[in-house]
């Protein structure tokens, strides 16, 4: 459809015309088997339609358009950074965006749209975990209510770091039934008594006085680290092995909060490799090298994940890059 044919068919058509043409113009993008030549026209009628000068025309267009799998990015991304009404019935809907170009989005949209978007029905880690990291509560409430947003230890433990003082909200976390069990443990302590028995019941920890109290160690023990010096960590963690605490859960925690220098040592401990081999592997070396890491120095395989994912700030920090 040329510029010229375009211009005729919108020409001295009123607001509720368009509205109509917009709506048109989506069931032709979102219905398969369309032509080529009809498809081009539709996105040359949506391109015009996403600038139109009143709102609800390009209300219209978003809803209709929000389930097309085939969009050019422009129009996409033109809708995505409208006015609330527009975006958001495309935000929580359409799959046209790649999770770099849903970072960019999240970057740059309202509140009420990023709310949108934790309500989406189709939500990779990386966009949870952005918006865990960006998102104010409100945002980070609607992620947890989310049951097709993913709960994985990066998410939760971002959610926890930003928000531990909410307990409300740690609370509306408890809630979830897929939650990793050190996101577990670390809840326990912030959470209510009554929250508290309901969380380690539903997650099968008979021994609630045992869990409690090894967070509650293990947050002992993560101050000890952070006081110690670089040149006595290596006695820490041999002392630590003797009195039997040199736990997967202290060495998983430690990852959590960047004290590299300390995984290191006590891994090395574990394995019987040099602590600067054993560091070189967990900063540089491939996915595959850090898991057969701590496959050797028995960390459990439904722990490889989190540590991996434990370790990418300090990757990142150690290769320059911004968080």
């Amino acid at each position: 459809m040329s510029v010229r044919e375009i211009d005729m068919l919108m020409e001295g058509k009123d607001e509720l015309a368009r509205s109509a043409i917009a709506q048109r113009v989506g069931h032709r993008l979102s219905t398969e088997g369309v032509d080529e030549a009809e498809r081009r026209g539709a996105e040359a009628l949506a391109k015009l339609l996403a600038n139109d000068a009143v709102e609800r025309v390009r209300s219209e267009l978003s809803k209709a358009i929000r389930h097309a799998k085939y969009l050019p990015r422009d129009i996409a991304l033109k809708i995505a950074h409208d006015v609330d009404s527009v975006a958001c019935p495309f935000l929580e809907v359409t799959e046209v965006f790649s999770e770099s170009d849903w970072h960019q989005i999240v970057l740059t949209i309202s509140r009420t749209a990023m709310v949108a978007v934790a309500r989406r029905a189709s939500m990779p880690e990386s966009l949870a975990v952005t918006l865990a990291e960006l998102g104010d509560l409100t945002v980070a409430e609607t992620l947890v209510e989310n049951k097709a947003a993913p709960m994985t230890g990066l998410v939760c433990g971002t959610l926890i770091n930003r928000f531990e003082t909410d307990v409300s909200f740690l609370e509306k976390l408890a809630r979830r039934e897929d939650l990793v069990i050190e996101i577990v443990v670390r809840l326990t302590s912030k959470v209510s008594a009554a929250a508290r028995e309901k969380l380690l019941r539903a997650y099968n920890m008979a021994d609630h006085t045992e869990v409690i109290g090894a967070e509650a160690e293990v947050g002992s023990l993560l101050a000890v680290v952070r006081e110690t010096p670089l040149t006595g960590m290596t006695a820490l963690v041999r002392s630590l092995r003797r009195e039997g605490k040199l736990t997967d859960l202290l060495i998983l925690n430690a990852a959590d909060e960047n004290l590299v220098e300390f995984v290191a040592a006590a891994l090395s401990d574990r394995v019987g490799i040099r602590v600067e081999q054993v560091r070189g592997v967990l900063l540089h070396a491939a996915h595959r090298n850090v898991i057969d890491l701590l496959a050797k120095a028995g960390i459990p395989a439904a722990l490889h994940e989190n540590f991996w994912n434990a370790l990418a700030d300090a990757r990142r920090k150690e290769q320059g890059q911004p968080r």
